[in-house]
């Protein structure tokens, strides 16, 4: 009679044998006919003369006996050989495929073989295929293909950085996991601040040294470091895993280079500390080093395949050993990594099903694990953990859990803290974005309200097992009772997305979009965009027509890109969902007038030539207007005094609507209240500059929907009632370096303004070139009308008239810069690109900081005090003459942007004013 330790070694066996594996890793298998030698699926050597001596290597020499005794043949290579082509590939996969148990894989199709068989082969044998991005081989396909007919050398820095990232971004939904082989290229000591200039040389030095004829490779380190940090930044935006070849490979890579320590500088960096790194082959020889990191860094998963089967069984063993030493059970994940033949996948399977059960007997004697905690452990390892972590919901069907929900919360607090487990589900209204983890991504609870409401989308937690193309996927309404809001049945029919609004601003400032039917999008538009006369950019405001002297007529076209991880759906149209665009020349090739490429262009700079990124949030003011037909009389809801609650109360109900709608999207609420003359005002939390510029067109979007579903209109013209006060639509902004607000200083010694060195440089930058900022932060001259007199240039730090200051957090270090006037009628790109042109400008050239000015400007300052424009032309004017905001955003953009505030001013200037109120009011 077996002991009871021998029976709870078996218990541990058995379950190690019969859980349906996920293979995090593996590799496409080929023909038979291929001319790939079958002597490699014994080895991990690639050489001709390394293969040589593959047969005398303990790893070759037992699987031999094992695929011998699978095949029940003589255990020697001809007569495998042989045999498995007397079977056929249908056959020698079904042995393998199904001796191997897998329910799930993840294939990188990045590794190119003769006669390689695609996603849809491998369906046959394995229920659940996913496919994993190669970030490489997507580079140098984007390289491949010359930008013109001039060839190769017409490529620069920023058109390979769109062509990549709009492509990664296309294809971010039809993946599980990005991939990188950055070791065998450059190493991984990748820095994450790599300057803009290194790593342009480094892309023009890869063009040179490629041959004639011969496909692009990329090598040069400073632009493979680019790539790389540009791929991990969409990864972490969309919220998907990053597989990282470590340790051992072919004889070309550096093994000194492969050790995955080199990856502190990316894990330490703030951008990348939500990311999900998963460590490949268990970094071997660096497996205590991966194990360390694993236990140290939440980002760092580790994948064990390779080091089993391609070691010898001690090897095996210790290095699963090693890798438990310190990594939580739950980051430890199986792969076969097989590739090209079937065999691969089973070997992976069987030694790894048998090395676990070792190591984990071991565990168990050894006290560091219960009974119960090592069948856990067995689960967890070589199914739960990669289906959660990447978020396999095809497989998890299929998948019988014998392991219970109590045992799984024991072994998360002894073991794995970080673990998350499972619960029966509750029912509860939710909005389902079609995108896993967008720009503006999801996550809170409807709460209870008399008025029907938009529930904010939870995060999705699994990708289907066979991912449609963007926004194919179809909308989930799942009920919940909530106050007296309509019940949904439990079994409604999902609302699938049927259009897509390409949404852009244009030079004045208006809202225009596109839309194109979903088949479309997904067909064509994703990769193509939408054709549209350049023009349209500069159309005038008052009426669709060129301005005078611009340089663009009815001849050219531009195209819609869309910039895929902005994409959400409209709660108040779920049939359609909203895109934003970036404007191309062409597909890959941005527009230099582009508003989104402008700005992401100088957020860029400020991070690659300082490691510094701006955040932006918004006081949002807006009149809610009674429709009327005929009359130049603006009938307001409601003309209330400021932060009157009688005024709240007329428009609680459509207020309650769009927070509901904007948390939807993620845009954070901070408060709400009624400004006084008619106005409302939202203010929203801060976001990275481009996301913040997103949510202001997307706040505006939803006030206006919002709005016309309670037959009103929505104005966000400044200024449209007398008793408006200026300044009710104000910008935010801070600078970031790693995870601190660095804009401060509680040093005294440094700055007695509360600003640190870099923040009095930035702020010294945007005080001196503020008279152009506010061409178009304030682009009309309703903007400016309210104040009788003089506006004066200063600054204060808690004045409530000056036109720039900034606020302190409770310790009384600054913690952003407030411009009083960022007019939501205006572009939100541009200005914020004007801003970050002219802050970039002041850390170039260390621009004085006069000092602040906190008590009314008297008579006899007046005179040392300057003024700022008085009228919307003089801003203009400003902006015209402002070298440093022509060579940041572009003088022929700041020329064009220039000659329609112009025209639009000039329309105005000779019209009454309740013309001028009542036609504005109708285009913003």
């Amino acid at each position: 009679m077996a002991s009871t330790l021998e029976q709870d070694h078996e218990k541990i066996r058995q379950t190690c044998l019969n859980v349906p594996l996920v293979d995090a890793h593996a590799h496409n298998v080929v023909a038979l006919d291929s001319n790939l030698p079958f002597l490699r699926c014994l080895s991990d050597e690639r050489g001709h003369e390394t293969l040589s001596g593959v047969p005398l290597s303990l790893a070759y020499q037992r699987s031999l006996q094992e695929l011998g005794d699978m095949y029940g043949v003589e255990p020697n290579e001809s007569s495998l050989k042989a045999h498995r082509e007397s079977l056929g590939l249908e056959a020698v996969s079904e042995k393998c495929f199904g001796g191997a148990n897998i329910e799930c894989v993840l294939l990188d199709d990045g590794l190119t073989m003769d006669r390689m068989l695609g996603m849809g082969w491998h369906r046959k044998y394995i229920p659940g295929v996913h496919r994993v991005l190669r970030i490489e081989t997507v580079a140098e396909a984007v390289l491949n293909q010359p930008v013109s007919q001039g060839g190769f050398s017409r490529w620069t820095l920023e058109s390979f950085d769109h062509r990549f990232v709009s492509t990664l971004e296309s294809l971010s939904e039809k993946v599980v996991a990005f991939k990188s082989i950055c070791a065998y290229r450059s190493g991984l000591r990748i820095n994450p601040h790599v300057k803009a200039q290194a790593a342009e040389t480094g892309l023009h030095e890869d063009l040179r040294n490629h041959e004639a004829g011969q496909p692009i490779l990329v090598s040069n380190k400073a632009f493979i470091d680019f790539m790389f940090v540009r791929a991990l930044e969409v990864a972490t935006e969309h919220n998907i895993p990053m597989q990282i070849h470590t340790g051992f490979g072919d004889k070309d890579l550096q093994l000194e280079l492969a050790n995955p320590l080199h990856l502190r500088a990316i894990l330490e960096d703030p951008l990348f500390a939500k990311s999900r790194i998963v460590l490949l082959h268990g970094s071997y020889p660096f497996m205590r080093e991966a194990s360390y990191l694993a236990s140290v860094y939440p980002q760092v998963h580790i994948d064990f395949g390779l080091v089993v089967p391609m070691l010898s069984v001690r090897g095996m063993r210790c290095a699963l050993s090693d890798l438990l030493d310190l990594a939580p059970v739950n980051k430890i994940m199986f792969s076969s990594d097989g590739y090209a033949f079937p065999e691969t996948f089973y070997l992976g399977a069987k030694w790894s099903r048998d090395i676990l059960t070792r190591v984990l007997c071991e565990s168990y004697d050894n006290g560091d694990l219960t009974l119960e905690e090592a069948v856990g452990a067995a689960h967890l390892i070589l199914n739960r953990n990669a289906l959660e972590f990447y978020k396999l919901e095809g497989a998890r069907t299929g998948i019988q859990r014998t392991l219970s929900t109590e045992s799984l919360m024991r072994l998360q607090e002894s073991l794995a803290p970080s673990l998350t487990v499972e619960k029966p589900p509750t029912f509860e209204f939710r909005l389902l974005a079609a995108v896993p983890k967008p720009a503006h991504p999801n996550g809170s609870t409807l709460e209870t309200n008399p008025t029907p409401r938009f529930t904010k989308p939870e995060e999705p937690t699994q990708r289907p097992a066979e991912v449609k193309a963007v926004a194919a996927a179809p909308v989930a309404v799942i009920p919940r009772v909530a106050g007296t809001v309509n019940a949904v049945a439990v079994d409604a029919k999902p609302i699938e997305v049927k259009h897509v609004r390409l949404m852009f601003v244009d030079s004045s400032g208006l809202l225009r979009c596109r839309i194109v039917p979903i088949r479309r999008f997904e067909e064509v538009v994703v990769e193509h965009g939408v054709g549209l006369a350049n023009i349209v950019m500069f159309l005038a405001s008052y009426a669709d027509y060129p301005v005078p002297n611009s340089a663009f007529n009815a001849v050219g076209e531009i195209r819609l890109m869309p910039d895929l991880s902005t994409k959400v759906t409209l709660p108040w149209c779920p049939e359609d969902a909203l895109v934003f665009t970036n404007i191309h020349e062409k597909p890959g090739l941005p527009w230099e007038y582009c508003p989104r490429n402008t700005l992401q262009r100088l957020s860029q700079t400020l991070r690659m030539s300082f490691n510094l990124v701006m955040r932006a949030g918004f006081d949002v003011g807006f009149y809610l207007l009674k429709k009327s037909t005929g009359s130049q009389n603006l009938e307001f809801l409601n003309t209330s005094s400021f932060s009157s609650a009688a005024g709240v109360h007329v428009a609680s109900s459509i207020l309650a609507e769009i927070d509901d709608v904007l948390s939807s999207f993620n845009i954070h609420v901070e408060e709400m209240h009624c400004e006084g003359g008619g106005q409302f005002v939202i203010s929203i939390g801060e976001a990275q500059v481009l996301t913040a510029a997103d949510n202001l067109v997307l706040v505006k979007d939803t006030v206006m929907a919002i709005a016309s579903k309670h037959s009103l209109r929505a104005s966000f013209v400044p200024n449209l009632h007398a008793n408006s006060g200026i300044g009710s639509s104000r910008v935010r902004t801070s600078l970031w370096q790693m995870e601190e607000n660095v804009l401060g200083s509680q040093d005294p010694s440094k700055n007695k303004y509360g600003l640190s060195e870099i923040g009095g440089k930035f702020l010294g930058g945007i005080f001196h070139h503020l008279p152009a900022i506010l061409a178009l932060t304030a682009p009309l001259q309703l903007s400016y009308d309210s104040i009788s007199g003089p506006r004066y240039h200063f600054w204060g730090q808690g004045n409530l008239t000056a036109p720039l200051r900034t606020l302190c957090s409770a310790e009384n270090v600054v913690s952003s810069l407030e411009l009083r006037q960022f007019d939501a009628c205006g572009n939100p790109y541009y200005g914020l690109a004007a801003i970050l042109a002219a802050g970039i400008d002041g850390l170039r050239k260390h621009i004085h900081l006069p000092d602040p000015i906190d008590t009314e400007i008297e008579e006899e300052d007046k005179e040392s005090v300057r003024t700022l424009p008085g009228t919307v032309e003089e801003g203009i004017s400003a902006l015209e003459s402002s070298k440093a905001l022509r060579d940041n955003m572009g003088s022929s953009l700041v020329t064009e942007v220039a000659l329609v505030l112009k025209a639009n001013a000039a329309y105005y200037k000779d019209k009454d004013e309740a013309f001028t109120k009542a036609s504005l009011a109708e285009c913003f």
